[in-house]
Order: structure tokens, then sequence, then C-alpha cells
């Protein structure tokens, strides 16, 4: 048994060096090393896919791919889409090898759901939600950016939210260090479209949304199906719950959020997955999902007893390898 870890490069160092993993995979590769499982650890950027008549070849850091047993995806560039096509590229060239070794298959973690989200952005997942009956916040794209003088009327109450399409963040100069900030802006009145932050921007990368005045937000992780953790998380400073929130576990949500989450799992066939929500009233509605989510926050500042999230990702495969 051997895993591949891929995952993004970090677009910002300040004091940390280039070759220090991310937290999250730092954290699987913990999880292997307590179980002595074999590891390989990338970045997206050394794959190689290598074609020749008839054959296909696809290199990790110079080893063939086919030398895994187990494939885990972390993250991708969003504002390389490239990155997350890889992916894809990987899945099928190992759909290939397993239709022709069905006794010694490679596991790829959440192929099934790839497949079946062939775009990574918030557009692809607000029609997916709308395409299996999913709630999710009422929202607007304009391809030409145009929101200011033709806004339509089922937003025109405000406030509202203003995000940027694919879920980049801005990375902005503070105090000489370089920062990343959430891409997200309220909107209080068409005049905001000129705030700090967001005058400039080009607007056909962004989409605006419903504003939802709860002042929190739940993650629920999901493995295999089942609904095996979560956090709850509350705005101190912003309406942003991000900057600065404050959190609780959440490991056993209410019965409905529990439901949405598992119909989503359903319909990706996921092997793990985030599911967050926000509440509009009371209901509560998808604010965004992740194949490969974050769970610093979850492991280290949520009140409460915590789930080990890395053990459960790197046991996540449909074939149990464990």
């Amino acid at each position: 048994m051997k895993f591949l870890i891929i995952e993004k490069r970090q677009r910002i160092h300040n004091n940390k060096s280039p070759e220090e993993i991310p937290t999250g995979s730092a954290r699987l590769l913990e999880e292997l090393e307590k179980k002595n499982i074999k590891y390989d650890f990338i970045y997206n950027d050394q794959l190689e896919f290598i074609f020749k008549p008839y054959s296909m070849n696809i290199l990790a850091n110079g080893k063939d791919i086919l030398e895994y047993s187990h494939i885990l995806f972390r993250g991708h560039a969003l504002h390389n889409d490239r990155e997350y096509h890889f992916k894809r590229y990987i899945i099928d060239y190992v759909d290939k090898y397993n239709e022709k070794n069905p006794n010694n298959k490679i596991l790829v973690q959440n192929a099934d759901a790839i497949k079946k989200l062939p775009y990574y952005n918030k557009i692809a997942m607000a029609q997916l939600c709308w395409e299996n009956d999913l709630p999710y916040f009422t929202t607007y794209y304009r391809a030409d950016g145009n929101y200011i003088s033709a806004q339509r009327s089922l937003l025109n109450e405000y406030p509202l939210i203003i995000k940027e399409y694919s879920g980049v963040n801005k990375i902005v100069l503070i105090d000489g260090k370089e920062k990343v900030k959430k891409n997200v802006f309220k909107l209080n009145s068409p005049d905001d479209y000129s705030q700090e932050g967001l005058k400039g921007q080009d607007l056909t990368s962004f989409f605006i949304q419903e504003f939802s005045n709860a002042g929190e937000d739940y993650r629920i992780f999901m493995k295999l199906g089942k609904v095996i953790a979560g956090w709850k998380r509350k705005s101190t400073n912003s309406f942003i719950t991000v900057n600065k929130g404050e959190y609780e576990i959440y490991n056993k949500p209410n019965e409905e959020i529990k439901k949405i989450a598992e119909k989503m799992c359903s319909v990706l066939n996921a092997d793990f997955l985030a599911v967050d929500f926000m509440y509009i009233g009371q209901t509560p509605y998808i604010q965004e999902i992740s194949l490969n989510p974050g769970y610093k926050a979850y492991e280290t500042k949520a009140q409460g007893t915590p789930i080990n999230i890395a053990e459960q990702i790197i046991s996540a495969f449909k074939v149990p390898p464990f």
C-alpha cells in the first residue's frame, strides 16, 4: 500500500519556507506515518503527462502514478482551472488501468464526484443544487458584469453579497506583508460597488447573492455518505464568519441539515466532502461544497471534543484500505 497526496502550491509564503507543506496535508502525512503507510507528497505543478503512439503515462515528480495504491487530491489553484482538470485526467487514466487490472485496482478519492462536477466554481455548484432539488441561495450572474445598471428585480433588495465567481481570494499588502483576504463584499446600496477593495475589479468575475444576517455558518464533514463531524462558526467583527469567528463543535447537526448534506453526498457519490450552510430566517441553504475541505480550525479552534478529521480522510475510500 502506498499513498500519493497531490496538493496546490501556496500563493504566499512570507516567513514560511516555500517547502513547508500546508497544514491540512501535513496532518494527513502525520496520520499515514502513525499507521506506517508509505506515501509521496507532490504539488500539482510536479505532474507530467506523456503521450506516445497508443500509450500514455502520468508521472508524479518523476514516478509512475500507477505505482500507488491510493491517490488523494487536496487543493487546486482556483485562479488556474487547469489544476482541477489534472484531477480528471488522472481519474480517467486510472479508470482505464483498473479496467485491465480488476484485481489490483488503484483507488482515487472522490473520483465519481469529480466526474459529476466537471467545473469547480460557484455557478456550477449552484446549478448542481438546482438539478438535484437542493436548497441554494438566490443567485444572479451576468456574463458582462453589468450589475449596477442591469440588476434584476429578484435581487433588488439590499443588502446583498457580491463574490468572486471561482472563489479566488485576493492578495493584499498589509504592513509590508502579503495577506490573503476573502474576495467577498457586502452591498448596502448601489454606491457600494465603488467600495475599497471591490472598485476597479472586473465584475465579470463576480456574482451576487441574497444576504444572510444570521451571523453564523456551519460546516458538515461527510465520509462515505455519513455525517462524521461539523463545526458551527459565529462572526465576531465582520459579516464574514471566517474573520476571527468563534468556533464550536457541531458533530450532531439538526435533522434538516443532516438530510441535505447526506443528499449532496449521494448526488456526487463522494468519498469525502464538506457541505457549508447558512440560514435565512429558519431555512438552511447550501453555501458551498468542498471535495478537499480545510479542517485546521475544527481541530485547533473549535470548543469541544473534535473528531480526528485527518484520519477520517485517509480512510475515506469506497473500498476500505484498512
